[in-house]
């Protein structure tokens, strides 16, 4: 008989003030959670299948899948669909995860067995050394400015993907070290930038900026690569180029030309709130890990 519980109700040992805040978000509604949460399955009280989900830029309803683990496939469906059915009935309208191009077999799964569609491609960068002169200085996030880089943001994302990917006001707050790149008399947002870590050490670069400005991109990578060093001299920079904003090739062509280093390209997968899981045997391969060790 297989069970399905969170991780924290498990034997498996963590730090009693870990164990309680996680216990204690387990608890909370969706829109209240403060931290990722990890469901497992077990047989025979042995761990065979374990998802994570995490909040995207702490959404109430818009989850990122960065940890799946399936020892037994067979019951990888019943894990899957708790886990969905559970999130959906607290108001969860949408899931999405970013899956590397050579991981065939779980882009398999996701997409011709979960039902996920393919609604994006995301490719990493990594910025090599740079020389850190900069003609550009970005501004500190304001919150009085909220409303206007959220309509910026909104708006460079391609119209048949701002269903899944625009952003609500407070989605802004979600403790990422924010820039905004203004025009000379600052009235106007020309781009937006999120420099997020898990680790203090490998930092990632989300954002949007407006296409006819594309060429200061490389200033405003320049600025955040000298902030960044500031806080770590050791830490390495990547940036995420999201193929739902609308001028990602433009992006990627500037990169290439300035010595940024491909590292992925990954395919984004959603499965929007009214998409059903198809029924039927989801898994056939005899094990399958998958962790995604960025940010949402």
């Amino acid at each position: 008989m297989v069970e399905i519980k969170n991780i924290v109700f498990t034997k498996i040992k963590f730090n009693p003030i870990k164990c309680f805040f996680c216990f204690i978000n387990h608890l909370l509604p969706i829109r209240l959670k403060f931290a990722n949460e990890s469901f497992v399955a077990l047989v025979d009280n042995k761990i065979q299948a374990l998802i994570t989900l995490e909040k995207d830029s702490k959404s109430n309803s818009r989850f990122k899948i960065t940890k799946l683990i399936l020892e037994n496939p067979s019951i990888a469906k019943e894990l899957v669909n708790y886990v969905i059915t559970r999130y959906r009935a607290q108001g969860a309208s949408s899931f999405y995860v970013v899956v590397d191009e050579l991981h065939s077999e779980l882009l398999n799964i996701f997409k011709n067995e979960l039902n996920f569609r393919m609604c994006s491609l995301e490719h990493l960068y990594k910025i090599n050394p740079i020389n850190s002169s900069y003609s550009l200085i970005l501004r500190p996030f304001k919150k009085e400015s909220v409303n206007g880089i959220k309509e910026f943001y909104n708006q460079n994302i391609n119209s048949y993907n701002r269903f899944t990917f625009s952003r609500e006001n407070y989605q802004f707050f979600n403790g990422y070290s924010k820039y905004v790149f203004y025009n000379d008399e600052e009235n106007q947002i020309l781009g937006y930038f999120e420099v997020s870590t898990k680790d203090n050490h490998n930092y990632y670069i989300n954002f949007s900026i407006d296409s006819v400005y594309n060429i200061y991109l490389v200033d405003a990578i320049k600025y955040i690569y000298s902030k960044v060093k500031q806080k770590n001299k050791n830490a390495l920079l990547f940036i995420k180029v999201k193929d739902y904003f609308m001028n990602s090739k433009e992006i990627m062509a500037i990169l290439k030309e300035n010595n940024a280093e491909f590292v992925s390209k990954s395919e984004i997968l959603a499965k929007d709130y009214f998409q059903q899981i198809k029924e039927g045997d989801l898994f056939k391969s005899s094990k399958i890990i998958f962790n995604d060790p960025t940010t949402a």
